[in-house]
């Protein structure tokens, strides 16, 4: 049974990973136009740490992405930026589901069908141009499953009263501030009311997590 719920979630994984990247069927480069942005601000700070550009980084407005674009720059050390891109909102997304199916099983206690209907919903969210999505590789969809993550590490750390879980919850919004920062402010308000409902334990640890506040602030 183990063997066969594994080629389930695997399968429809790999679907999911499929359909994101049915676009490029008949288009082999990027389609929107913040993937082309990523790709030049990757080129631009990757040209820099080789000593290429013979000028200072300009960062602009990309100083806020830069660990997605250095993301990027490892990518482009293994094969062509522009030419693998396509390839890499469908991998993402694929990983996306995993993680997603692995932290609603957790958090449901082993219950594999709204884990696996979780997986189906993510994959059935559309996607355009306008408001982006899975068919497209940006900061935000780089984010996703460590949000998942996130989330996950913290609400198990305040549960069984883990500093260690609450620990690396934080380590993952230290690692999203220079890729999506905006992912990390999302995260806030529900953060907020999730110990409003345990205020026991916030009260019980006040020193502990008024030192972490400090950080994310």
């Amino acid at each position: 049974m183990k063997k066969i719920k594994a080629v389930i979630v695997l399968g429809t994984a790999l679907a999911i990973a499929i359909l994101v990247y049915s676009p490029h069927f008949n288009y082999p480069f990027p389609y929107h136009i913040d993937e082309w942005q990523h790709i030049s601000e990757a080129i631009k700070l990757g040209d820099f740490l080789k000593g290429l550009s013979g000028q200072p980084l300009n960062l602009g407005f990309s100083r806020v992405e830069i660990g997605f674009h250095f993301f990027l720059v490892l990518v482009s050390l293994f094969s062509n930026l522009v030419l693998v891109y396509k390839f890499l909102p469908a991998g993402w997304a694929m990983i996306s589901a995993l993680v997603l199916f692995f932290v609603v099983f957790k958090k449901t206690k082993g219950n594999f069908l709204v884990a696996w209907l979780a997986m189906i919903f993510f994959g059935s969210i559309k996607s355009n141009v306008n408001l982006t999505g899975l068919w497209f590789f940006t900061p935000l969809t780089f984010a996703i499953p460590f949000v998942f993550l996130y989330f996950y590490f913290f609400t198990e750390g305040v549960e069984k009263k883990d500093k260690r879980s609450i620990l690396i919850s934080l380590a993952i919004i230290i690692f999203l501030l220079p890729i999506h920062a905006i992912s990390v402010l999302f995260a806030v308000p529900a953060v907020v009311i999730y110990l409003g409902c345990h205020y026991q334990y916030l009260r019980k640890e006040a020193k502990f997590f008024s030192v972490l506040s400090l950080i994310p602030l």
